[in-house]
């Protein structure tokens, strides 16, 4: 072959080469703007599911503050309606808000219906906004709580020029932190300790009660209840499973408006947790001037008897299925379930009146938030949740709402928060 043939021949392969390299050149480019492109998209839905997410936390807050910030009104757990503690009751501990005259106001979360039975709308599918990876596996003590769906419609999108569309959903609960023990009663003005009953020092309560103990120097330190077990522990780990079983029954702390200071270490009893409960009849054991104690295994029964008979009791300004609107309603409860022997109810009341509230203000609040498709609704492009802790204060709320709620933790949360 001639030298001239033999270097056509390799340009020719040099030349191919160069193409084939140009090719995967703009393949890679391509593919590059297209990820790219995707990403943008992804990213724009997951900032609109985040918008919808705090929209529902606002309006969350914006009915708590509408319906609970006038300090006449009385909060609770849905458990005092009836609901009774099972793993397949999600309504059970909403948020519900009463006049003081023992008139219904509403429920604090999306989707429900202004009704003793807690019922959601139909319209679209709830979500569970306490669910496993709050409080575990559904259970008596542990239930999931659901929300319902909202749709967020737009008039039209470019895809369907004078068509309604729905571009996604919100949803929010606001759940009562009153209605739980606090485990830590800081300053300036803590009316008492609350103390949390257990008769192992293996179970949840067991283990939270240890560790209370053991760190309660470092409590302070801690701005959300989720930190606990970050806390130097005693022989028994206290791990996030822990926490997650005291979910419904603990809270870091919660902090009550009395005339122009804030107090610490009460709990409102507008609930039907027969851990609470204990925990109450608890404090009174541990009380100084109590003058009897209430023996271990009658603080199991007695819990027990008052989370079963709470909704049915009906005297003095309480109803049935309704909440209790004085310590007073609460002395003459108290008298049912303490009937004979020592310590009397009164005896009880006595020591216990001082922590007792009917209505609370602090409150946990979740938004959550979808994004569609606008060129196919039924696709979801994004979800995203929120939490936040807000605090009722002594300063008052314009438009004549009562005193102002404000927030004071605030975190997105992951899928596997809820």
């Amino acid at each position: 072959m001639k030298p001239s043939v033999r270097q056509s021949g390799f340009a020719l392969l040099i030349t191919l080469s160069l193409l084939a390299l140009l090719v995967l050149t703009l393949l890679a480019l391509s593919a590059l703007v297209s990820i790219n492109g995707q990403v943008a998209i992804s990213g724009t839905y997951q900032v609109q599911a985040r918008q919808n997410a705090l929209l529902g936390l606002n309006l969350g807050l914006s009915d708590l503050q509408r319906h609970a910030g006038d300090g006449t009104r009385v909060t609770g757990m849905a458990g005092i309606t009836g609901i009774a503690p099972l793993a397949a009751n999600s309504t059970r501990h909403w948020c519900g808000v009463w006049r003081n005259d023992g008139t219904f106001v509403a429920w604090l979360t999306s989707g429900a219906q202004t009704s003793a039975t807690a019922a959601l709308q139909t319209s679209t599918p709830g979500i569970e906004l306490v669910s496993s990876g709050s409080v575990g596996a559904a259970t008596a003590n542990s239930e999931h709580v659901i929300a319902g769906k909202i749709p967020i419609v737009v008039a039209e999108v470019p895809g369907a020029p004078g068509t309604a569309t729905i571009v996604g959903n919100y949803a929010y609960l606001v759940s009562d932190e009153g209605v739980k023990t606090p485990v830590y009663a800081p300053g300036p003005v803590p009316v008492v300790a609350p103390v949390i009953f257990s008769t192992s020092a293996t179970n949840a309560q067991g283990r939270l009660r240890d560790t209370i103990a053991t760190a309660a120097a470092n409590l302070p330190k801690l701005i959300a209840y989720e930190q606990m077990f970050l806390l130097p522990t005693p022989a028994v780990a206290l791990t996030p499973s822990v926490l997650q079983d005291n979910f419904h029954s603990a809270t870091l702390t919660s902090r009550f408006v009395r005339g122009t200071q804030l107090q610490s270490g009460l709990i409102n009893v507008n609930t039907n947790s027969a851990i609470l409960w204990r925990n109450i009849l608890q404090t009174y054991n541990a009380s100084p001037s109590a003058p009897a104690q209430i023996a271990s295994a009658a603080l199991s029964t007695r819990g027990t008897t008052i989370q079963n008979s709470i909704a049915a009791y009906a005297a003095g300004q309480k109803s049935a299925n309704g909440p209790f609107r004085s310590t007073a309603d609460v002395a003459g409860f108290m008298a049912t379930v303490f009937t004979s022997g020592s310590p009397t109810a009164s005896q009880i009341m006595t020591v216990i009146t001082p922590m007792l509230a009917v209505r609370s203000d602090t409150f946990r609040i979740r938004g959550y938030g979808e994004a569609f498709n606008p060129s196919a609704a039924t696709k979801l492009e994004a979800a995203a949740q929120c939490e936040a802790i807000v605090q009722r204060t002594t300063g008052l709320a314009p438009n004549g709402l009562g005193n102002k709620f404000v927030l004071i933790y605030f975190r997105w949360l992951g899928p596997g928060d809820l």
